[in-house]
């Protein structure tokens, strides 16, 4: 039986610490292409990189590419994504036994690494018409004084006030 032969795929992730412009010129240096075929790696969608590698070539592949800032997974050719595990039974907790979701997080295979652009595409996003706000009437006083007029204020009644005729002697 020969041996089993592996593709390189790419989803367009990258490997903490790095920017997505900085992978982009790396991988364009590597791979001999322009930014329009770069920039189709990026999409978000799986593609396979190099098909019919040997392990240890793969291997050396992806290491290079994890030196460049790209994030990338081997597959065996003719294999079928595995479903995902099904999820353990709860088990009742101990002061010791880390809890469910702390074991998922120390063996998750992904990170909370910020990416660099938008999720969203630009002909996917909501088009908002331009709104107009009339600002003729606002104006700005220096900073000295009064903020409002004389004229805006209220007028006030004078107090009466009745003051006794006290005579000190």
């Amino acid at each position: 039986m020969s041996e089993p032969t592996f593709s390189l795929i790419f989803r367009g992730d990258l490997v903490p610490g790095y920017t997505a412009a900085d992978v982009k010129a790396n991988l364009a240096r590597l791979f001999k292409a322009g930014p329009e075929t770069i920039e189709k790696l990026f999409s978000g969608r799986p593609l396979a990189i190099k098909k019919g590698l040997q392990k240890s070539q793969a291997e050396q592949l992806q290491a290079t590419l994890a030196k460049m800032g790209a994030q990338s997974a081997l597959k065996a050719e003719g294999e079928v994504a595995p479903p995902p595990p099904a999820p353990p039974a709860p088990e009742p907790a101990t002061e010791s036994a880390p809890s469910q979701a702390e074991t998922a997080a120390a063996t998750a295979d992904w990170s909370l690494a910020p990416m660099e652009g938008n999720l969203v595409k630009e002909h996917e996003r909501e088009k908002k018409d331009t709104v107009q706000v009339a600002v003729d009437h606002l104006s700005l006083k220096p900073a000295q004084g009064n903020l409002v007029d004389d004229r805006e204020r209220a007028a006030k009644a004078p107090v009466s006030v009745t003051v006794p005729d006290w005579q000190l002697d």
